[in-house]
């Protein structure tokens, strides 16, 4: 009797488990959605679009995935080898399984963009219910539709969203393509955050009239051949992507121009100089037709000065390439300015070679050689980098290892050096392999004496003994495309094959 109990029981459970089985099947939804993909690893450059194809089906499912890069070719999962759906010069597009929602699993991604061939492992997750978007709602989507995503508070009246600009590295601007009913296309940028956003429209093919139902909040650019430029960092980018012609004034002196083509235009009498960012001389703006201005943040110190500009009919740009924590982001803004000056193919193109050049320069293994950046203030306090500022990074990138890297950093600031001790610096600095004066306040020196004539103690460092001491050239800091030239120069200093260079110069015994 009691065997018969637990046959019975052991074929109830049974039952009820296949029961519970097709339950759930009779649950599943097959057929096509869009989710959001999540996609970490590598060096944080790379992205997929998110929300993504996803396709459940019983034979499993697949996610589509749409790179921000045109550059990878192929894909491993499993290592079940994906290829490239996308055309030529297309970003690029993979198909891929996966077995479970929510959960992060490995994929791999050959990327074509350094001068061999690379590897790079990711982890994707491709996340499910209540993060997802019906086929029916997606395929729905018209130009106008989108624009209903990205002007739902109407600031950019009757005009329809097309797409957004694709950036790799800069945070702090973004740049959305939009259209009115005669197709003219717009870029409309967006500068910072919070209280310091900024808002532009700009027209991409032709000056025309400000579109109808634009919010006055955003500043309409129709014609900017006549900029006053005041950021002395955006002079370089300007040159690089040959739209020199639309700067008509400037607010710094020829003299003190290091870029070439910027100090031959003013003394050619092309660009004149009309103030400086705290004293602009808004008679000679006026009677120059300048018709944009573009400053950076050291103007919110003058407020005045902006309010003055915009209400004589001046619109106001405040670049905040500045505040970009990585090196590319900050040469990223050439495309922004490539945007504004009609001048995007050559702005993209010349971004793109410059990160081949530090891509190839990253396929290389750390030397393990510190690097102290420094200079000596006219109070004889030493100041340093920050340990997450940007030339802290560049050092890395070259192969190098920027000290000190443990200072807390107690300066609530935008500013990216910051003083401390001598005692400080001579402990962790004593033993570096390579020490580099930042020539940028003081002025260049040229010799080792003069340097420790700056600072006695620096003459027990072992850099100064090994006669390993360079220092950055005097106009660097105004030429703001040289990010490969620095990382190239730098890891030629700490290879030992350095001579001499654009950004660096050796100090002599």
């Amino acid at each position: 009797m009691k065997k018969l109990f637990y046959t019975i029981a052991a074929a109830l459970a049974i039952l009820l488990t296949a029961c519970s089985f097709f339950n759930k099947e009779e649950k599943t939804e097959y057929g096509t959605c869009f989710c959001e993909v999540t996609l970490t690893g590598g060096s944080g450059k790379a992205t997929v679009e998110s929300p993504a194809e996803v396709v459940t089906s019983e034979s499993g499912n697949t996610v589509k995935l749409v790179w921000s890069s045109s550059n990878y070719d192929y894909m491993l999962v499993d290592d079940v080898r994906y290829d490239n759906e996308a055309e030529a010069n297309a970003n690029s597009v993979f198909t891929i399984p996966f077995d479970s929602f929510n959960e992060p699993f490995t994929v791999i991604g050959d990327t074509t963009a350094m001068s061999t061939p690379h590897e790079i492992e990711y982890e994707l997750t491709v996340f499910s219910e209540g993060k997802g978007t019906s086929v029916q709602e997606k395929k729905g989507s018209t130009v106008g539709n989108k624009s209903e995503a990205k002007n739902e508070d109407g600031s950019f009246g009757d005009l329809s969203f097309v797409s957004s600009y694709s950036l790799d590295y800069a945070r702090e601007y973004s740049v959305d393509f939009y259209v009115d009913s005669d197709n003219n296309e717009y870029a409309a940028i967006t500068i910072g955050s919070g209280d310091s956003k900024q808002c532009f429209l700009k027209p991409m093919n032709g000056a025309h009239e400000r579109p109808k139902g634009v919010s006055d909040d955003i500043k309409y650019l129709p014609d900017i051949s006549k900029t006053y430029l005041v950021s002395t960092s955006v002079m370089d980018m300007v040159c690089q992507i040959d739209a020199l012609k639309s700067i008509a004034l400037s607010g710094t002196k020829a003299r003190d121009w290091y870029i070439s083509d910027a100090k031959a235009a003013m003394k050619s009498g092309k660009i004149i100089y009309a103030g400086k960012y705290s004293a602009p001389d808004y008679e000679l703006l006026l009677s120059s037709g300048c018709n944009f201005a573009i400053e950076n943040t050291m103007i919110y110190h003058n407020p005045e000065v902006k309010e003055k500009l915009e209400e004589i009919g001046i619109p106001v740009m405040v670049e905040r390439s500045s505040y970009e924590e990585k090196p590319l982001g900050r040469l990223e803004w050439i495309k922004l300015y490539g945007i504004l000056f009609d001048k995007q193919d050559v702005a993209e193109a010349y971004f793109n070679q410059q990160v081949a050049r530090v891509d190839k320069i990253g396929q290389l293994q750390s030397t393990g050689k510190k690097v102290a950046f420094f200079s000596v203030n006219s109070n004889g306090q030493i100041i340093v980098r920050k340990p997450k500022d940007y030339i802290a990074t560049m050092i890395s990138m070259a192969g190098g290892h920027y000290v000190p890297d443990d200072i807390s950093v107690t300066e609530d600031n935008a500013l990216s050096t910051m003083k401390i001790t001598t005692e400080d610096f001579y402990i962790r600095a004593l033993e570096a392999d390579v020490l580099i004066y930042n020539s940028t306040i003081e002025g260049e020196i040229e010799s080792l004496d003069e340097l420790i004539a700056l600072e006695q103690s620096l003459g027990d460092f072992k850099a100064i003994k090994q006669k390993n001491v360079y220092c950055l050239r005097e106009g660097y800091f105004q030429k703001s495309t040289n990010v490969a030239e620095f990382i190239e120069e730098l890891n030629e200093i700490l290879e030992g094959s350095f001579d001499t260079g654009d950004c660096f110069i050796r100090l002599r015994e």
